[in-house]
């Protein structure tokens, strides 16, 4: 803490003496400095760094209201305390508004008081020096950050903006604030996103991340991110809500560009595995069967042959069988002919009920609601692998013979529900364990769900089963591949 040093203009030498003896008593280590007139003062000042200045109203040549008038024209930031004889409240009144930080009358309690006036003016001192180092600090970082500062009132109008709206809106500062912020948002949802903040200003709640489309000045659009928190009063009341709006048009534009290659990406896994299907199915199956076909023929022609030879080539046959059938079933498995053929729904039943008769696990499947949709071939077979994988993940982990699985379309969305009664697990274990190749089940199923513009919930106890909840917005999709006002 920095020593303290008082200088007192007072012009009667004893009055100045008790003054000194006073201020002595409670502040031992201060430094006193005294000077009987204002002009010699004045010529000091830059010198001692005054902590408090001490004036008396009354004094030769220049009097205290002149000295003040002076200081503030030099532009001193020394809190000075005006010392009156009269008690004249104009006075006081003229010294508080030339910046007097307090005023003390000299009465028969003047000395007992002016310790306690001087330790309260420091007090006051040190915290607008405080406060004003943070607005310092506050002001440092919103005009150097690459981010757009601002506070607005509890009607959301803006009363402050950092230098660097220019930047991202290409409105200044003046021509901010003032304005609502819903001026500035795009139409598409404006509404929406109005009654959202506002929703969340009435409930004093934090902004987080709130995903807006923003109209800049030129008439170009750019996707906004913007967080705020309240700032209340000591009685709980909303003064402001301060926050940012960051810039995140280029992430979006990265992710919506990653998004539509890893469709392309599924789609050109999905073309690949329709043509191993239709190789497996239309040439290996075929050659397979043909193969069959002829060692039957080949045991027929030959009735004399030893029984154990007979046995031997039959045990071959029925191989043959097994494997013509599981490639029969691999083809189906990677390109199901009833989806195309029969539509998703049926496909789903037909998955469900195969699923029962080679495993023993029984899928109660319902559906509703899709006729709402047209639904495109791409949406379709996504929503055949969601359900194929969660029935797989049921297979592999649940160790249970009953599953659920519900599909349905509730404009604009459609909503799958998986859910078992098996072991279930540790949702955090499981996170972790995502790392590991052998649990890419449920990190498949969020990754395709991630592409589909959706969210995929899994709920799950140990004991308790799990219940895996995945909500695909077909509308939004379809909209947003029509979009042409921001280029992604």
């Amino acid at each position: 803490m920095e020593p303290l040093k008082l200088v007192i203009i007072e012009d009667e030498k004893a009055h100045f003496s008790l003054m000194k003896r006073a201020i002595a008593k409670e502040f031992p280590n201060a430094s006193v400095y005294h000077f009987q007139d204002a002009t010699t003062c004045l010529d000091r000042l830059d010198s001692i760094v005054p902590s408090v200045i001490i004036t008396d109203y009354l004094l030769p040549g220049m009097n205290g209201i002149e000295f003040l008038e002076t200081l503030s024209q030099k532009g001193g930031d020394v809190p000075v305390i005006m010392i009156t004889g009269q008690g004249d409240e104009n006075i006081a009144v003229r010294a508080m508004k030339l910046g007097a930080i307090d005023y003390l009358v000299k009465s028969r309690n003047f000395f007992t008081l002016l310790p306690a006036v001087i330790e309260k003016v420091i007090q006051k001192n040190r915290l607008e020096q405080s406060l004003l180092k943070f607005e310092k600090r506050f002001q440092d970082m919103a005009e150097n950050t690459s981010d757009w500062v601002w506070e607005m009132d509890a009607q959301g109008r803006y009363i402050y903006s950092n230098p660097l709206v220019e930047d991202i809106t290409g409105y200044r500062c003046d021509e901010v604030i003032g304005r609502y912020f819903y001026d500035f948002l795009s139409s598409e949802n404006k509404e929406v996103l109005k009654a959202t903040i506002f929703d969340l200003i009435s409930q004093l709640k934090p902004i987080k991340s709130l995903d807006n489309i923003l109209v800049r000045k030129d008439g170009f659009e750019a996707i906004m991110e913007t967080s705020g928190v309240p700032c209340l009063d000591k009685k709980g009341n909303l003064t402001c809500y301060r926050g940012v709006n960051r810039d995140i048009s280029e992430r979006k534009r990265a992710e919506s560009r990653i998004r539509r290659l890893s469709q392309q990406l599924l789609k050109a896994q999905e073309t690949e595995r329709q043509m191993i299907s239709f190789e497996l199915h239309d040439r290996v199956a075929q050659d397979l069967s043909a193969t069959k076909i002829g060692f039957d023929m080949l045991l027929k022609a030959q009735p004399s042959l030893d029984f154990a030879v007979k046995e031997k080539l039959l045990d071959i046959s029925n191989c043959l069988q097994r494997a013509i059938n599981a490639i029969r079933d691999l083809s189906y498995d990677l390109q199901p002919p009833a989806l195309a053929e029969m539509g998703l729904v049926k496909a789903l039943e037909i998955y469900c009920d195969e699923f029962y008769s080679q495993l023993g696990i029984k899928v109660d499947f319902q559906s509703a609601g899709l006729n709402l949709f047209g639904l495109d071939s791409n949406t379709e077979i996504h929503l055949y692998r969601l359900v194929q994988e969660g029935l797989n993940n049921i297979r592999k982990h649940a160790d249970t013979d009953q599953a659920v699985v519900r599909l349905v379309g509730v404009f604009p969305n459609i909503i799958l529900r998986i859910e078992d009664s098996g072991k279930g697990f540790d949702i955090k274990i499981r996170e972790i364990e995502l790392g590991d190749e052998k649990r890419m089940g449920l990190r498949s199923m969020r990754e395709r769900t991630g592409l589909l513009g959706g969210q995929m919930i899994v709920q799950s106890r140990p004991m308790h089963g799990t219940r895996i909840f995945i909500k695909i917005p077909c509308q939004e999709q379809n909209r947003e591949s029509k979009k042409t006002h921001i280029d992604y």
